[in-house]
């Protein structure tokens, strides 16, 4: 059964892709409604708060959906090396399907300054969700908890600097780094 999405998904699936592309701060209201194609009122009405409720909101979707294929990888894999390998072709694949013009869209959550407090906590929240599922998967290997944290940190830190250098640089090659010195950590 194929539903057509009210204006709140609209709102919160057009507020992801222009965080991505533009940032919170240089996301405007009205261009949010003229590509979520919602009305004005919809955004009181689903986001008492205003943008920054839906801000907010899209930063905690977009993780969700990103923890999401954090679990798929998990799911499918068999070493922690292959999980990241994972995420860097997850990421690998985003950036060249935009031609480098969307990023993640947790950054810019969490770049999105001083005027937004709840945008940046709910940026800490997906970011501390991603380490602790990175870290599950470190500790079902055999890694002590504490290091599998701190290594969790490492892995979601280097990706997430590597994908702004891509955006940047245009170039994968950030990516490509990453990806070859996360597996080296790995293996000590």
């Amino acid at each position: 059964m194929n539903t057509v999405a009210g204006p709140r998904e609209r709102l919160i699936r057009s507020a992801i892709v222009m965080m991505r592309e533009h940032g919170v701060a240089a996301t405007g209201l009205t261009e949010l409604l003229a590509h979520s194609k919602t009305a004005r009122g919809s955004i009181y009405l689903h986001f008492p708060g205003g943008k920054s409720e839906l801000m907010e909101q899209a930063t905690l979707h977009a993780g969700q959906q990103i923890s999401a294929t954090i679990d798929a990888l998990i799911a499918e894999s068999s070493s922690p090396a292959e999980v990241v390998l994972g995420l860097v072709e997850f990421w690998k694949r985003l950036l060249e399907k935009s031609s480098f013009t969307a990023g993640c869209p947790i950054v810019a959550a969490a770049q999105s300054g001083p005027d937004s407090p709840t945008v940046q906590a709910a940026s800490a929240t997906v970011f501390a969700d991603w380490t602790r599922r990175l870290a599950d998967v470190l500790i079902s290997a055999g890694r002590e908890s504490a290091v599998a944290a701190s290594v969790s940190s490492v892995i979601v830190s280097t990706i997430e600097g590597a994908i702004i250098r891509c955006r940047s640089e245009k170039s994968l090659q950030p990516l490509d780094d990453a990806g070859t010195h996360l597996v080296r950590l790995l293996e000590l």
